[in-house]
């Protein structure tokens, strides 16, 4: 059953909202006592969002102890910097001036007198084998936490979109979870009701702008580019990307169609179509880096085996002719809209962005969020309780 209390939260490294739209999504009762966020721009999304909540800009580091029980929390969220803890980060872990903030939030838990009762962290992978995650396991076991890791992406969800990510979720051990924690981070929910599961808010019935011409991809192969990973973690009910699409003229998306002078990134690029079930994580480079930074779509609606085969043989090529050009410029490849990628991390028809802010700041901030369905499923499992009969 779930516990009859009200969340007084802390939300850290708040950025544009991801955690409090998670909590509103979880629907358990909350209130935001206090948002902390140093990035300027962040910040005005968050506010734009969320004119009357206590946002506060300042470094992490400096919050007190007395600020800090001063607020009486008994829930924290946080997502800390990940790029001490990237693969194309420099991987400097604790050392890091960026995870400086995060240690100093451990220190804070355990010298306040009154502990918070539920913690939820969000990082990406690779953050399970850093010092700082064995500091933190460190922390929660001197002052008495249950805790549960996971390792889960938004595909398992039904959300067609990769973003593997480290999360774990942690309560006071004065009450049980409802499930038996494991020492070995997880890769699924455990015991979780089958509607927790997946992205149900649009389904196979639902009313769709985005033609449904683009169900003709089904019976094709692999599409050209698309990177082979967390192919295994695709549920039955996961959602073609259509779904996600804005429904626009075609003279809308002008703007976000990749120049030709980019084509010559065409071996690299990560191209998916509307009808697929599957694209990769958007991160803060996307729209200014080609190479790893997020999925290139594919507007074109030409099957026809003579231009696939022909696209295909480009991969081998060190030059572009101009007759290749014309080949890559048929498949129409423009960039995902901010709207499309804040529809694949799940944020909700009210979320907005402000007008004075240009397409990379909001891809950079994008790229820096969280999966907000995939973080409510977890806050609904931490507020679940086990009572003793």
């Amino acid at each position: 059953m779930a516990a009859s209390i009200e969340l007084r939260v802390l939300e850290l490294y708040s950025g544009i909202g991801g955690m409090n739209y998670s909590l509103k999504e979880s629907g358990v009762k909350y209130e935001i006592i206090a948002a902390i966020d140093i990035n300027t721009t962040a910040n005005q999304i968050y506010q734009h969002n969320f004119p009357d909540h206590n946002l506060m800009a300042f470094g992490i580091e400096k919050l007190t102890l007395k600020q800090y029980e001063k607020w009486n929390i008994n829930t924290i969220l946080m997502s800390p910097p990940c790029q001490p803890f990237t693969r194309v980060g420099n991987k400097n872990d604790v050392n890091d001036i960026r995870t400086q903030s995060f240690l100093h939030i451990l220190q804070l838990i355990h010298q306040c007198k009154e502990k918070p009762s539920y913690i939820l962290v969000e990082n990406v992978k690779g953050f399970e084998e850093s010092e700082a995650r064995n500091k933190l396991i460190e922390m929660l076991t001197t002052n008495h936490y249950h805790y549960q890791e996971f390792l889960l992406t938004p595909l398992q969800f039904g959300i067609s979109n990769c973003r593997l990510r480290y999360y774990m979720i942690a309560k006071l051990q004065t009450v049980q979870f409802l499930f038996t924690p494991s020492s070995k981070i997880l890769t699924s929910i455990p015991n979780c009701p089958e509607e927790w599961l997946k992205y149900l808010q649009c389904s196979e019935e639902t009313d769709n702008p985005v033609s449904n011409k683009w169900d003709q991809f089904e019976s094709c192969d692999q599409n050209i580019h698309q990177e082979d990973i967390e192919t295994d973690y695709i549920c039955d009910k996961c959602l073609k990307l259509k779904y996600f699409l804005e429904s626009k003229s075609d003279d809308y998306f002008q703007d976000y169609l990749v120049e030709k002078k980019d084509f010559k990134w065409f071996i690299v690029m990560d191209i998916v179509h509307p009808g697929l079930k599957k694209s990769m994580c958007f991160t803060k480079r996307y729209g200014h880096y080609i190479n790893g930074a997020g999925p290139i779509l594919q507007m074109s609606h030409d099957l026809t085996c003579d231009l696939k085969t022909k696209i295909t043989t480009l991969n081998s090529r060190d030059f572009w002719t101009e007759e290749e050009t014309k080949i890559i410029e048929k498949l129409k490849l423009r960039y995902f809209t901010p709207r499309e990628i804040a529809n694949l991390l799940c944020f909700p028809s009210s979320f907005s962005f402000p007008d004075n802010l240009s397409r990379i700041q909001l891809y950079r901030c994008l790229g820096n969020s969280l999966n907000v369905h995939v973080v409510s499923i977890l806050i609904r499992l931490l507020v679940l309780e086990k009572y003793a009969s």
